[in-house]
């Protein structure tokens, strides 16, 4: 379909209002990022570091929109799962991989606000020494790395089928299947 400009961007204005009206998690991350603008204006950031702040929060914001996007389509195509296998159902697992990518994108978005905006509100309340500001960084980092693997851990373990379940589930099997040739097993 070939359309012209004005409807091209009418299109997207009509996307983005409707992202705004029902994605509570994408107004709290514009407003987020209007406080970030802030604090770069009351520092007085210059241009370089206000471009990194400006990229940083449209990174968040285009991952935030691109995960509205898939669930919507996700909801509107995937089939429901059932309680018993709700979390291998491929629908969860497309919506938590893109829920995965604006957490991603907004652990990059702090970091350099960390880095760009830091020195400037230390500086502004009287730390002068900002050296050890690098190993906070890193030291971050490291925690949201060991945070990031007991919750996968945590899930890995919380989805690993009991063994009692797996009895159960062989029980069944036989159950139906005797029921299927007769009453004999085979």
């Amino acid at each position: 379909m070939n359309r012209g400009l004005a409807d091209a961007f009418r299109a997207a204005g009509d996307g983005l209002a409707h992202a705004l009206r029902t994605q509570r998690n994408l107004r709290l991350q514009l407003g987020i990022g209007a406080a970030v603008a802030a604090m770069a204006w009351w520092l007085e950031a210059d241009a370089t570091q206000v471009a990194l702040l400006l990229l940083a929060i449209a990174l968040v914001v285009t991952s935030e929109l691109l995960n509205t996007s898939i669930e919507v389509l996700t909801d509107a195509t995937a089939p429901r799962a059932s309680a018993s296998d709700a979390s291998q159902a491929p629908g969860k697992v497309v919506k938590d991989v893109a829920a995965g990518a604006v957490v991603v994108a907004a652990g990059a978005a702090a970091a350099v606000g960390v880095v760009v905006l830091g020195p400037g509100v230390l500086s502004r309340i009287g730390v002068t020494d900002t050296a050890w500001l690098r190993g906070l960084v890193l030291a971050a980092a490291v925690v949201a790395g060991l945070v990031g693997a007991a919750w996968r851990r945590a899930a890995t373990v919380e989805h690993r089928p009991r063994t009692h379940d797996k009895i159960k589930d062989v029980l069944r099997s036989a159950v139906v299947r005797r029921k299927r040739i007769g009453g004999r097993l085979k």
